[in-house]
């Protein structure tokens, strides 16, 4: 047995060294993620609306599907593989050409671009289902494959994406060339357009 007075001063130095080596590097324990108690990770939820206008009212929408809603058949993998059909109005009067673009917005930090158009007339109001006007043209993707359908997302992933089709006027050419490589003529098209709008189109994908 030891002394009382060495006993305690041995239990403080225990509790003491207990203490220094929970915290002498510096580190906490963090608190576990979602995807660490789960089996699958849930996606992100989205910041991206519905439907938005530009400055002055323009706007974009589709016969093919409502704002916010599920994405139909014939622009999946799964059916005709077709970009929608889309209007606009409110276009500025000094827009002389428009750009769309698809972009998977379920994770806002990490968008990735899946379709470009450019070089559409302002004045035309209408793009029809899976055209290519004369003077318009696509890019590549942030796959690097050309045009629309490539990746064919409820393939690849399955839950809930959110992909938004975005508007831009230019009152200036964009002189984006055709098939460029997607990121850099995004930045481009962003970079040059005055006016923008939007609309949210969904995409569900089970697994198989």
């Amino acid at each position: 047995m030891f002394p009382p007075g060495l006993r305690s001063l041995l239990v403080a130095i225990a509790v003491l060294c207990g203490i220094t080596s929970c915290v002498a590097d510096g580190k906490e324990l963090a608190s576990p993620k979602p995807w660490q108690t789960t089996t699958t990770r849930p996606l992100p939820p989205t910041s991206a609306p519905d439907q938005s206008e530009g400055l002055d009212g323009m706007t974009i929408n589709s016969p093919d599907f409502d704002p916010g809603g599920e994405a139909p058949a014939l622009v999946t993998c799964a059916g005709q593989n077709l970009h929608p059909a889309f209007q606009w109005s409110g276009a500025p009067p000094q827009a002389v050409e428009l750009g769309i673009t698809l972009s998977d917005q379920t994770d806002p930090t990490n968008p990735l671009l899946l379709w470009l158009m450019a070089g559409l007339d302002p004045q035309a109001g209408v793009l029809a289902q899976g055209d290519l006007p004369t003077g318009a043209f696509e890019t590549l993707n942030d796959y690097g494959q050309p045009g629309w359908g490539n990746p064919c997302l409820e393939r690849f992933q399955t839950g809930r994406r959110d992909l938004q089709f975005r508007l831009y006027a230019l009152d200036q050419p964009s002189e984006i060339s055709p098939g460029a490589p997607g990121n850099e003529a995004w930045d481009e098209l962003a970079a040059r357009s005055i006016d923008s709008a939007t609309v949210l189109m969904r995409i569900t994908a089970q697994a198989p």
